[in-house]
């Protein structure tokens, strides 16, 4: 099979190796010339990471995944390799207008056999569905991360989404040794208000996906909602304002000066203890 992923941070670095390691073409672009930067590396080293936790013994899997990548620098050279594509795999942050933009601009030039996959944690498939053009073909396949090192991916079906587009995706992953679950199309899905176990914990993984993504999936599921248990936290907010990332930053629930050994920080400043400082953190 062969795979066009428009995005190349964490969460596309991630699909791009799994889907390279298996032996799939990718063709992978982002509209961010540093994101592009050391994408092939990157993947190369998942792949390394994966054979050691999943006891894979290949000595050519580093050199096979280098080569089924190819990055494109140029938007309309992705689009012409995205033409000859199965599948065209949309892991852009979670920013819904953003989104809805870019698949209403590039799925309708793809053959219509052509899949629209999103790796969205939070956001309706539905609207992004019918922004694409192609409903009866979208699905969400959200992966946890790192997607190389975890088996779970969540299916996320829209309305009109087909049965078969549906038993296409959970196949083709279930081929790449994934466990996909189904789980309904509610703000947030099932991961998003369930535990699964992820064993960094809580706190390591919201490091991992980063503060402005939680921030933007909170937001967005206090929107779709309603709910004012969703509503995003204070702390999270004056984490963004203090560039407390994570691991891209170097700090963030935790210490990533040596990323080898991250350590809880002090999170004391963060707290609100007068309106004042709600009125700060909110501006």
């Amino acid at each position: 099979m062969k795979f066009a992923i428009m995005g190349t941070g964490v969460m596309g670095r991630g699909w791009i190796a799994q889907c390279a390691m298996c032996g799939h073409e990718v063709h992978a672009y982002d509209s961010s010339a540093g994101a592009l930067t050391g994408v092939v590396d990157a993947c190369v080293g998942f792949a390394g990471k994966a054979a050691k936790k999943f006891k894979i013994e290949d000595p050519q899997l580093a050199s096979k995944t280098k080569g089924n990548i190819h990055v494109h620098t140029k938007l309309e050279d992705f689009v012409a390799a995205a033409k000859g594509c199965d599948v065209f795999f949309e892991v852009i942050f979670e920013d819904l207008e953003l989104k809805c933009s870019v698949l209403r601009e590039l799925v309708p030039q793809l053959p219509d056999n052509v899949y629209f996959w999103s790796n969205t944690s939070s956001l309706n498939i539905d609207v992004l569905g019918e922004a694409s053009g192609r409903p009866k073909k979208a699905i969400v396949c959200h992966g946890m991360n790192p997607v190389p090192l975890m088996v779970g991916v969540e299916l996320v079906p829209c309305v009109k989404t087909s049965p078969e587009t549906v038993e296409h995706a959970r196949k083709t992953l279930q081929e790449r040794k994934k466990l996909p679950f189904v789980a309904p199309n509610s703000p947030g899905f099932g991961v998003n208000h369930t535990s699964l176990g992820h064993p960094q914990g809580t706190f390591k993984l919201s490091d991992f996906v980063s503060s402005p993504t939680m921030l933007r999936v909170a937001l967005e599921m206090y929107q779709a909602s309603s709910d004012p248990r969703l509503y995003p936290p204070a702390i999270l907010v004056r984490m963004v304002k203090d560039g407390a990332f994570g691991p891209a930053t170097g700090k963030g629930f935790y210490d990533w000066s040596d990323p080898r050994n991250p350590k809880p920080r002090d999170m004391s400043e963060y707290r609100v203890k007068t309106a004042e400082d709600l009125t700060g953190a909110l501006k």
